[in-house]
């Protein structure tokens, strides 16, 4: 997910905030945020995490649940077994067969005629 030269914030998975979560570099999201999410860095959510709220991030990889809105710089993957609600934002969005999905898309794409 994070390149070496980025670190990495980890929220447990016994972990359940609510609040804004803000900083630099990378998050891995192992428990749940209730509140938006804003980092400079990519951010991954593994599949039993939650966000409910906002996410602002370089990128986004969401094996777990979001309610809410997620705008990224780079590319947002949503993959098998994840929930998602709102709007996805970003210069690439992904979604895997078997992802569940009541979303609005915003991205950019070529069709080739």
């Amino acid at each position: 997910m994070a390149s070496s030269s980025q670190e990495t914030s980890v929220i447990g998975a016994s972990t359940q905030l609510v609040g804004r979560v803000s900083g630099n570099g990378a998050l891995r999201l192992e428990g749940s945020v209730r509140g938006d999410v804003g980092i400079s860095g990519p951010m991954e959510v593994l599949a039993n995490a939650a966000v409910e709220g906002d996410v602002a991030a370089e990128s986004l990889d969401l094996a777990g649940s979001l309610i809410g809105d997620a705008r990224t710089s780079g590319p947002i993957t949503v993959r098998e077994g994840a929930t998602v609600r709102g709007t996805l934002v970003g210069s690439q969005v992904t979604i895997d067969p078997g992802a569940r999905v009541a979303v609005r898309l915003e991205t950019e794409f070529e069709l080739d005629f």
